[in-house]
């Protein structure tokens, strides 16, 4: 829970009219009731405390208040009926501790049990400690009231002498309630910091091991990944082999059927995160390149943003794609030159001349339908049936020679905005 300043504020001001020392006693038990899972070592030797600055009180007035037994047994009424669980006691008590806070001063007793269900583990011990405080303070001013009245008898004490003893009665009684709370919280707050280090342990352990199978995971899913694309693309050789000529139809089975757009399109989302990782396993980011890439782009994100990784993630993948693009563009546009003669075809232009003259054949076999209206059903789908086969044919065989070398080119461009763990990463998202 969130500390609430405004709460504690709120709780103060509503038991501020609240001055008689039975009044604080019941605030107490109110306070501990609140705390479902106290520390009972803690408890009993804070109810030991108050009856012992009870008691004190009694004696330091000299003289014998009469309901000073009667809260004394209230106070272990009310713990023992809690820790044996006599539920029936437990509410006698407190009807009995609700019933003397029923002033015509202090009419909110639900509005604070209300703020103290709101309030904190440590709020509550803090408060608690607060009440007992109050309870110390009525006992150490009573010795020094005993004191006074002492020396008030004796005639020859100067009105200087007793100024002095209320004096340093006073600031006795607040030196002992700031060393009291001081003590106390530091000690909670030490406990807090041990339990948050021991928390914190147990999580970077488990985090540990968490990436480490991870790591192996992604080696696995890769590894069946390679052999379900082999596999893939040994089925639809097949097919296209014994296919009938005039089935324009793709099945739902085969990638490249449409249905498969939106599988493909999920395979490329996850490259690119692949590739253009900044969170895990990069072991620094360059801070110049990074700015100049956003300011490239137009973007007013800055290196010191919370949201700066995941910014750059977007800036990286948007640079890569327009890199394949401009790339693509570039190797169709030269691979369109010098290929009317076949023998003069170059090997890395292979793909690329076969794909144009496809094209041109496309337009002659579209123009012959167009030209002989009575064709038969090979004529009519022969268009379809080059493009289809064309496009499967190049687009299920292993990486061009331009695809390896656009791969090496693209790490090279990411890794001028990031340093990874080590030159294996790079290996395997060559591999991807």
């Amino acid at each position: 829970m969130i500390y609430d300043q405004d709460l504690t504020w709120r709780i103060f001001h509503i038991f501020g009219h609240l001055c008689m020392w039975e009044e604080f006693v019941c605030l107490y038990i109110i306070v501990l009731d609140c705390d479902l899972e106290p520390n009972i070592i803690d408890v009993e030797q804070e109810i030991e405390n108050i009856k012992g600055f009870i008691k004190q009180f009694s004696i330091g007035l000299n003289t014998e208040i009469t309901n000073i037994s009667y809260w004394i047994g209230i106070i272990d009424r009310y713990w023992d009926s809690r820790t044996q669980f006599n539920e029936t006691e437990l509410a006698a008590v407190k009807a009995i501790v609700n019933k003397r806070l029923d002033t015509d001063y202090f009419r909110n007793l639900n509005e604070l049990i209300n703020y103290l269900k709101q309030m904190t583990k440590f709020q509550i011990k803090t408060l608690r400690h607060i009440f007992m405080t109050r309870l110390y303070g009525y006992s150490h001013f009573a010795s020094y009231l005993s004191i006074f009245h002492h020396q008030q008898d004796d005639t020859n004490k100067s009105d200087e002498d007793i100024e002095k003893i209320v004096y340093e009665g006073t600031m006795a009684k607040q030196e002992a309630e700031t060393k009291l709370e001081n003590h106390n919280y530091l000690n909670d707050l030490n406990e807090r910091i041990n339990n948050l280090q021991k928390d914190n342990d147990e999580l970077t352990s488990k985090l540990k091991v968490a990436q480490i199978q991870l790591e192996d995971n992604e080696y696995k899913i890769g590894i069946l990944e390679t052999e379900i694309n082999l596999l893939q693309e040994q089925r639809n050789f097949n097919n296209v082999r014994i296919g009938d000529v005039t089935d324009v139809e793709w099945r739902d089975d085969d990638e490249n059927n449409s249905t498969q757009l939106v599988k493909d399109i999920k395979k490329l989302n996850r490259a690119l995160n692949k590739i253009t990782e900044v969170k895990r396993n990069v072991k620094e980011i360059k801070k110049e390149t990074v700015t100049e890439l956003f300011s490239s782009l137009g973007c007013n994100t800055t290196i010191k943003d919370k949201q700066m990784k995941l910014v750059l993630v977007a800036a990286l993948q948007q640079k890569l794609i327009r890199c394949i693009i401009d790339n693509a563009k570039y190797y169709f546009e030269h691979a369109n030159t010098g290929i009317s003669q076949v023998q003069n075809i170059s090997v890395d232009n292979l793909e690329a001349a076969i794909l144009f003259k496809t094209e041109d054949l496309i337009k002659l076999t579209t123009r012959f339908e167009d030209t002989y209206s009575v064709t038969g059903e090979n004529s009519r789908t022969l268009p379809t049936t080059l493009r289809k086969q064309c496009y499967a044919a190049l687009g299920n065989r292993a990486n061009h020679p331009f695809i390896n070398e656009l791969a090496k080119n693209l790490i090279s461009e990411m890794n001028k905005y990031r340093i990874l763990d080590s030159d294996e990463k790079n290996k395997n998202l060559k591999k991807r």
